[in-house]
């Protein structure tokens, strides 16, 4: 349970973090963003019905339906696991919880939002100890609905974002604009779906993800390294160092390799797709089921439940082992472009196809080398670092060994 370490995340000192006009914003946008991806879905699930496209329309419900009811489980149970010692004895609060259990982020958004709230209002009444109670609060919050928007926009947008897009290679450019009789929308408007799902909705979830679970990693960390000793420098004034908080320049860099990383997973299922829809199923199960045992077996106190439905979200990005992600992301990515490359070779996006599946990859690397080399907010351990500190030390070791040399020259 995030809760119960959460206590170690906000020093004491009284240069606590004030809950921002930023914080404030990121959660209004991320309701907005949530509302609005989930209006979309809805619209274009009843456009297929009334387009006499029931497969298509049933599949887009359930890739709705079913990420929602998972993360509206997840979050009561962690709301019921946070108040097993005192627990909320207004039946309102339940009542609310249980009507809008299929839309469980919009409630973790506005608990967030109000714990936020109460902390400003107790900095700006010097109330250190409800201040620090209240931002404990809101990071719980925040980071549990960072957690559920990323399952839910993996196994709820992904799936949408393939079918529309396979759905656009199989139909020639000059025919987009077009509303033939018995289509739910042109394609058009399904390319600025396919845009605007991976330039925001999952990109920007992810990027908020990586955020919060970098703050809190780094701020545990170095709170563990505090009481081991109390006299260090580097752990004295971690929040005030905002060490763990991501700079801009690093959530750009991780906003273009996500980007770029998932536009090419979703390009891949695409392709395979076109050439071979009845048979979609084997690899995202092969890879489902391969991801699910790793995170089952690699993740201390994991569910399998838990396991599979980030199985479902390592199809299209991951958060651990990185080195064997890219292996089986390229693995899978050469054996899809064979299979496109002679199974649609008229295909009017043969070689933009493959281009894209691989060039999405290669510059989804180059962003993660520049994020870990460059940008990471542990400033003490990126590569680029280490490797001047080597050039310095070596440098160093050179002028003191000439130094003592003429030294001793008669």
């Amino acid at each position: 349970m995030m809760s119960d370490s959460i206590e170690s995340l906000v020093p004491e000192e009284k240069t606590l973090p004030r809950f921002t006009i930023r914080h404030e914003l990121v959660i209004w946008f991320s309701v907005t963003f949530y509302v609005a991806d989930l209006c979309l879905d809805l619209w274009v699930c009843a456009a297929h019905f009334d387009a006499g496209r029931p497969r298509s329309a049933w599949f887009i419900f359930f890739c709705i339906l079913l990420p929602n009811l998972y993360a509206g489980y997840k979050s009561l149970q962690w709301y019921l696991r946070a108040h097993e010692i005192l627990p909320i004895r207004r039946p309102s609060v339940w009542i609310i919880r249980v009507l809008f259990f299929p839309i469980s982020p919009i409630l973790r958004y506005m608990d967030a939002w109000i714990y936020g709230r109460r902390a400003r209002q107790n900095w700006h009444n010097h109330n250190l100890a409800q201040e620090r109670k209240n931002f404990e609060n809101y990071l719980v919050e925040n980071a549990e609905v960072a957690l559920l928007r990323l399952v839910i926009i993996f196994l709820e947008d992904a799936p949408i974002v393939v079918l529309n897009l396979a759905q656009l290679l199989e139909t020639p450019p000059g025919m987009w604009a077009m509303i033939p009789e018995g289509k739910p929308d042109p394609e058009i408007v399904r390319f600025g779906s396919v845009i605007a799902k991976l330039s925001c909705t999952m990109t920007l979830g992810v990027v908020h993800y990586m955020s919060c679970n970098k703050l809190a990693w780094h701020l545990a960390n170095s709170q563990g390294k505090k009481t081991q000793d109390a006299d260090s420098p580097s752990t004295k004034d971690t929040w005030e160092n905002n060490k763990g908080v991501l700079s801009w320049t690093a959530e750009v860099t991780i906003y273009c390799w996500q980007l770029l990383a998932i536009t090419s997973r979703v390009v891949a299922y695409a392709l395979f797709w076109v050439v071979h829809f009845g048979l979609l199923w084997v690899p995202i199960l092969v890879r489902w089921m391969l991801h699910t045992l790793w995170i089952y077996f690699d993740v201390a106190e994991m569910s399998l439940v838990n396991s599979i439905a980030f199985g479902g979200v390592y199809l299209f990005s991951f958060i651990l082992r990185i080195t064997l992600y890219y292996v089986i992301t390229f693995g899978e990515h050469i054996i899809i472009a064979i299979i496109w490359h002679f199974g649609a070779p008229d295909n009017y996006f043969h070689t933009y196809g493959i281009g894209v599946m691989f060039g999405g990859t290669a510059g989804g690397v180059l962003f993660l080398t520049l994020y870990y080399s460059c940008c990471h907010p542990d400033k003490e351990t990126v590569w680029i670092r280490q490797k001047l500190r080597e050039v310095q030390e070596k440098a160093r070791a050179r002028r003191e060994s000439r130094t003592a040399d003429q030294l001793e020259l008669p």
